[in-house]
Order: C-alpha cells, then sequence, then structure tokens
C-alpha cells in the first residue's frame, strides 16, 4: 500500500485542504508485540497480540445504528485529558478484508497547520483504544481479538502494528469520497500520472 507515501509530499496538494483523513486502524492478522499494565496487579507485562478478521464488525454496525462515527474522537497519542490533544473525529468506520479502516474530519482551529503537518511527517501511525466485547481467543500464544469496541483513535509516530497508519489527507472537496468507494490496491494512479506528466521538461 502506497498510498501515504505517493500523496505524502507535493502530490498531496493535488487533492488536500488537509482536513480530512483517511486511514487503516487495524490491520488484520498482524501481530504486534503490546506492552500494557495490568489492571489489578499494575505490573507491565508484554505480550503479542492480534485483531482476527471482522474483529470490527460490531463497532462498525453500532456506527451505523447510531448514524454516524463521530462519538470516537482522533486524539494525539491516547490523550484524553488535554482538551486540545482531540483533533477531530471520525465521519466513517468501515471493514475490509485486511483491516479496519476510519475516515476522519480535522476540527478547525489556530493550530491546525501545524495538526497537518504532525500527521503529514512524525504521527503518521494510528493506534486504537477499544475494549473487548467477546473474550480474545489464544492462538499460538498470541492474544487474539474476537470482537471489539472502539473508543478512540490516537495519531503515534509509534503504532503497535506498522500497518496501521494514515493513508491519505485530501480536501473538502473529495469529502463524499470514501475509503469504501476507493481502489484501495490503485489509489488514484491516473492522477498520480497526470502530475508526474506535468513536472516533466519538454524535449527541445
Amino acid at each position: 500500500m502506497t498510498f501515504k507515501r505517493v500523496f505524502g509530499t507535493d502530490v498531496m496538494s493535488i487533492r488536500d485542504d488537509g482536513r480530512t483523513i483517511d486511514g487503516r486502524i487495524v490491520p488484520y492478522g498482524d501481530i504486534a508485540q503490546v506492552v500494557d499494565i495490568h489492571p489489578v496487579s499494575g505490573k507491565i507485562e508484554k505480550f503479542p497480540e492480534q485483531f482476527l478478521p471482522n474483529s470490527f464488525t460490531n463497532a462498525v454496525q453500532y456506527a451505523t445504528r447510531r448514524g454516524n462515527a463521530g462519538f470516537i474522537s482522533l486524539n494525539f497519542d491516547h490523550d484524553e485529558a488535554n482538551f486540545y490533544a482531540r483533533i477531530g473525529y471520525a465521519t466513517e468506520l468501515i471493514e475490509q478484508e485486511d483491516g479496519a479502516y476510519a475516515t476522519f474530519r480535522l476540527y478547525e482551529g489556530r493550530d491546525l497547520e501545524k495538526v497537518q503537518s504532525m500527521l503529514r511527517e512524525s504521527h503518521t501511525g494510528l493506534s486504537c483504544k477499544f475494549a473487548d466485547i467477546k473474550p480474545p481467543k489464544m492462538l499460538e500464544d498470541v492474544v487474539s481479538h474476537v470482537q471489539v469496541i472502539l473508543e478512540h483513535v490516537a495519531a503515534t509516530p509509534i503504532p503497535a502494528f506498522q500497518r496501521a497508519e494514515i493513508l491519505a489527507m485530501r480536501g473538502s472537496d473529495q469529502d463524499d469520497q470514501t475509503i469504501s468507494q476507493m481502489d484501495v490496491e490503485r489509489p488514484h494512479l491516473d492522477e498520480v500520472r497526470a502530475w508526474l506528466e506535468s513536472m516533466k521538461v519538454p524535449s527541445t
């Protein structure tokens, strides 16, 4: 998946006002080493973790029943205490074969340009705060989440899952286009080709 890499530089200006963000919030089947604090003992625990296919089905259905996904906030680094760390909200939550995806809308404000820059340059990873609504399975010593509910998504420079990442930043004129409408394997290649062609120096 090269969508973020392609649109992470000047090419992004083709379709970007910087306020609509697409991302893969959880890749299905990837295994990550997680560090967590035990809720009772307070001890630090390290264990391998993965999300099984369709583990976000309930979360997607819940958002559908509510009529929107706006209750899912986009934060910086899981910070829920700082009002200014809440930088946006989800407008859509969907599942694909390879993972769960979301579209977010950034809030307007005096720090919008800084937020845009951070999401392009440093905080390009995504991490979910979630709760299990079905007990996880142990598959070959890997904690495997079966069904979860989503609380918020955090933009972070070091996501637990490498493929949990921001895939695109796009403009208000494209707000009606969501990840479910994209060709995930061939994202806007015609547009990229046209941009590259425009950069060629004419031969003399």
